[in-house]
């Protein structure tokens, strides 16, 4: 995947762009930074790009805030990775270890070589083994003169408490519905009608979305969207060949109940929505459904249910949720996920 260099080149993090680049405007940048967010929300490309602006010699005063030049030596040495003044540390094996944190610590001893200023990154901190976290929290609460340190984590609360309280936070959101939308048809990850789908299921997160596609999410979802609109002389065969097919791992049928929590939502929403509505209720291009590809036989469908039929079925979906952690059969749960759409046909 690209990495992002360049402040406005990450995608759904306008705010905290702006904020860091006021903050530099006014001379108000703190020593060390947290960037914490869920996996794929782009904080390892936001610290590069914070990094580049960090170490650009002549950085540009965009739309209400500062971006790197591109042209001068630091950007271009940022660019090639080449640049003395930067630092990137990351887990050797499952783990940040102590040898690497003494070995950051012996490199800020050191005055920058190129730069006003030397960026140190610590990506995926959680990963920080206690060892190391205590030895860094020395350099987080008094770095040397001329150090910035950026760390990257999943949450707060995966960080020991005294390494959050040296450091300023900054949350990263996932990318909004758009935001990824647009990421995914850039890369191609997925056919065009589809897109839709796989950006509001991948809950703002690209990386999520490469993942759904490597494990065949949309030809799931289309084998499930089949036997939804089953006819009656196919039905039971039907239940039997697919719930087999996603019985084999706890994590298919989990990827079943999310799947068929996206035609719920979207059953719900057409049997709300009045004639008048449907035809008002987006401009061309927007849609208001998960699965927008499937609409014409989702109505369909919605036609046999009522809103307590789908109301009482989301609930049983919940404690199958909670029976794929307990000792129950997988066979009798992606059977029991399944039979609801089928129980009139039979």
């Amino acid at each position: 995947m690209k990495q992002a260099t360049n402040v406005s080149d990450v995608s759904g993090q306008g705010r905290l762009t702006r904020v860091f680049g006021r903050m530099m405007q006014k001379g108000l940048l703190a020593h060390a930074y947290l960037l914490a967010g869920a996996s794929g929300a782009g904080k390892e490309a936001l610290a590069l790009s914070f990094a580049k602006l960090l170490l650009c010699e002549n950085p540009c005063l965009g739309k209400d805030r500062l971006i790197p030049c591109g042209i001068c030596a630091g950007c271009l040495k940022f660019d090639h990775r080449t640049h003395p003044d930067l630092v990137i540390l990351r887990p050797q094996g499952a783990m940040i270890r102590l040898d690497q944190i003494r070995c950051l610590q012996r490199d800020l001893s050191f005055p920058p070589l190129d730069s006003q200023r030397r960026v140190c990154l610590i990506i995926e901190a959680e990963k920080i083994n206690l060892p190391a976290a205590n030895a860094l929290l020395k350099t987080l609460e008094e770095p040397p003169a001329g150090n910035h340190l950026i760390l990257t984590a999943t949450s707060v609360r995966t960080l020991l408490p005294t390494i959050v309280s040296r450091c300023q936070v900054l949350a990263c959101e996932g990318l909004s519905v758009r935001a990824l939308l647009e990421r995914i048809k850039l890369e191609g990850l997925c056919p065009p009608d589809a897109a839709r789908f796989l950006a509001c299921f991948s809950e703002g997160s690209l990386s999520r979305a490469e993942d759904l596609v490597e494990q065949e999410v949309l030809k799931v979802r289309g084998d499930l969207f089949e036997f939804l609109k089953t006819s009656r002389g196919k039905a039971l065969l039907r239940l039997f060949v697919l719930s087999k097919r996603i019985s084999g791992k706890r994590e298919n049928i989990l990827l079943a109940v999310q799947i068929i929590r996206t035609f719920l939502r979207d059953l719900m929403v057409l049997k709300g929505l009045r004639v008048k509505d449907m035809k008002e209720r987006q401009e061309p291009g927007t849609h208001i459904l998960f699965n927008p590809d499937y609409e014409n036989g989702l109505q369909a469908i919605s036609r046999r249910f009522t809103c307590q039929d789908l109301a009482e079925y989301c609930q049983w979906l919940d404690k199958v949720e909670w029976m794929l952690d307990r000792n129950i059969s997988r066979d009798f749960l992606a059977e029991s996920v399944l039979i609801f759409w089928i129980k009139d046909l039979v």
